[in-house]
């Protein structure tokens, strides 16, 4: 159907009356649909005191070249952790190449990039792939060391190359700090014999960090990732949110980030709203879950959400739930280059980026007396998170030695894409009744803290019965990995279900969705903070083009108000999407 018989499809049904589906507890209600004053109240937030995303500054535009490298690492350890070192970091420099000569004047590599997710699970095979790395304020450039230890020469080789080619590089690697002298006998300690290390180790700490070679090869940044997703043997960052930013020689401030940090405040969304900084540099082991959080969901959605531009880069592991990376332009809501392709293997993504060169004025965010709320509502959950940090350790190990077993059989059978999913029990739902062709319907569902999602949509035309979707809302808790990490999340969707039951929405890697089984128009949602992540994902599990739908965000005195509006038809829609954020909710670890 084309958007503008559509359209005049709607103006002519004004008087129609939409019954929309009845649901005990779940704020089900009868519209007599009025098209034109249900679009006015979806931007009632138009005349509230501000448009949070509004530019108000002049600012000078900048144009630079960005590539993302989608990598599949080398992870034989047989001949020991500083070869798998040598053998990725050989493999980085001939993309940084490669990517040069396609223009591009900084690169992001992926999160485990240089180790793979193979660490070897004991403390001597670890340590023998770890990086000492310089303190930026120095500025050393680690090409002009002489003779270098294992423990630097990756460091080394790097700034070479970034020297040489006379590009930045963005690399994830496993740093130690504090750890000269350190040996371990023959029997190398498997890392749950935490306490026998402890004396090898002697104050020796570990980081996940992400290191900037500039293009002169000096180490201008370096950010240890806070928020670590089931990875024990690391240390979490303490520095201010301000070390995970710096300029470069073509005019542009980033702010880095390393995987999970990206649905957290710090470091980046807070580099965002309170340093004005416009560029985002993500490297990632980005483990996809279904309906909300596959990669290109959360990518889009942070970059769209957040009036900022991203640069993300994953590791390529299908069965593990690992691909994808991407050029994401949310500064000016220009389509983005992306990859999402079980079969592509490592794969160079190089785009040209506009962004604004002054950073415009902002302030930092201060939570309002409606940030606090009683957690006795959400005893029933099992939160792993409240236990004693010695336990959750040994949780944490546990699971990630069980999940590479399980990864490694996974990968023997079958290299099809893995999907993890969410457990959506905990959300409201109402299915979204069949339409005649031409009748628009709207529905709205609530949650608590005020949340309520309202959709408009209609079945273009006769299909078959099974075609099942559902409108979702929740406002609360949301565990992740087996609830050792806890997150207060605001959500409003649209999905795809495979039956009538909600547990079965989300698993559309399964499903089949005729061309115009259904059309949405508008979805909406007022959410306690703004931080909301918009997303429009097909069931062949990619994003529906940015030019076809815009975004916007409005600010009232005790909500916001979120909206996407769909320009054209989404032939095989499987998740319409607002995600919340409200960081000031999230439970303390």
């Amino acid at each position: 159907m084309k958007l503008s018989f559509s359209y005049i499809i709607i103006n002519l049904l004004l008087s129609c009356l939409v019954v929309a589906r009845q649901d005990d507890g779940k704020t089900g209600r009868k519209h007599k649909y009025d098209f034109q004053s249900t679009l006015k109240a979806h931007r009632k937030g138009e005349t509230a005191k501000e448009f949070v995303h509004k530019d108000t500054t002049a600012e000078t535009e900048v144009e630079y070249t960005a590539a993302a490298l989608q990598y599949a690492p080398y992870d034989d350890l047989s001949a020991g952790g500083l070869a798998v070192l040598e053998e990725n970091a050989r493999a980085f420099i001939q993309y940084a190449g490669e990517a040069r000569d396609m223009g591009a004047q900084i690169i992001v590599f992926p999160e485990y990039g240089l180790t793979s997710l193979n660490l070897g699970f004991t403390w001597g095979t670890f340590l023998a792939q770890t990086q000492i790395v310089p303190d930026p304020e120095d500025k050393e450039v680690p090409c002009e060391y002489g003779d270098v230890k294992n423990s630097s020469k990756i460091m080394k080789e790097l700034s070479c190359a970034a020297m040489e080619s006379g590009i930045y590089l963005v690399v994830d690697l496993a740093e130690q700090s504090n750890c000269s002298e350190i040996a371990f006998g023959d029997e190398d300690l498997p890392f749950s014999q935490n306490g026998n290390a402890s004396s090898v180790l002697s104050g020796c700490k570990f980081y996940n960090s992400q290191v900037v070679f500039d293009d002169a090869g000096a180490v201008v940044a370096r950010y240890r990732k806070k928020h670590l997703f089931v990875e024990p043997v690391f240390t979490p960052g303490t520095e201010p949110d301000s070390a995970a930013t710096f300029q470069t020689s073509f005019g542009v401030t980033f702010t880095l980030l390393i995987c999970f940090d990206i649905i957290y405040e710090d470091p980046a969304v807070s580099n965002i709203y309170n340093l004005g900084v416009r560029d985002a540099l993500l490297s990632t082991a980005w483990m996809d879950q279904l309906p909300s959080l596959a990669a290109p969901q959360v990518w889009k959605g942070f970059s769209q959400g957040n009036n900022v531009n991203l640069v993300a880069a994953n590791i390529y592991d299908p069965p593990g739930g690992f691909l994808g990376a991407g050029i994401f332009r949310g500064v000016y809501s220009e389509p983005e280059y992306y990859t999402y392709d079980a079969s592509s293997g490592t794969k160079l993504i190089v785009g040209k980026v506009k962004t604004k060169s002054a950073l415009p004025s902002a302030k930092t965010h201060q939570p309002s007396d409606f940030d606090v709320f009683n957690y006795k509502a959400f005893d029933d959950l099992p939160l792993l998170g409240r236990t004693q940090m010695e336990e959750r350790q040994s949780n944490a190990m546990e699971l990630m030695v069980n999940e590479e077993k399980i990864h490694k059989q996974n990968t023997n059978q079958n290299m099809e894409h893995k999907f993890k999913h969410e457990n959506l029990s905990r959300y409201n739902n109402v299915i979204l009744e069949r339409t005649s062709p031409g009748v628009v319907a709207f529905q709205e569902l609530c949650h608590e803290d005020n949340l309520c999602c309202n959709v408009t949509y209609e079945y273009p035309a006769e299909e078959p019965e099974d075609i099942v979707y559902m409108l979702i809302a929740y406002s609360g808790i949301v565990g992740h990995a087996h609830n050792l990490y806890l997150t207060y999340v605001q959500d409003c969707g649209v999905v795809l279900c495979l039956n009538e039951t909600i547990a079965s929405c989300g698993h559309f890697e399964k499903a089949y969705v005729p061309d115009s089984a259904f059309r949405a128009y508008s979805l909406s949602g007022t959410f306690g903070d703004r931080y909301i992540y918009p997303s429009v994902f097909t069931d062949a599990l990619q994003l529906f083009g940015a030019e076809k739908w815009n975004y916007t965000l409005s600010e009232s005195p005790d909500h916001y108000h979120a909206i996407i509006h769909l320009h054209e038809e989404v032939n095989d829609l499987s998740m319409l999407n607002l995600y919340g954020r409200w960081f000031s909710r999230d439970p303390n670890h």
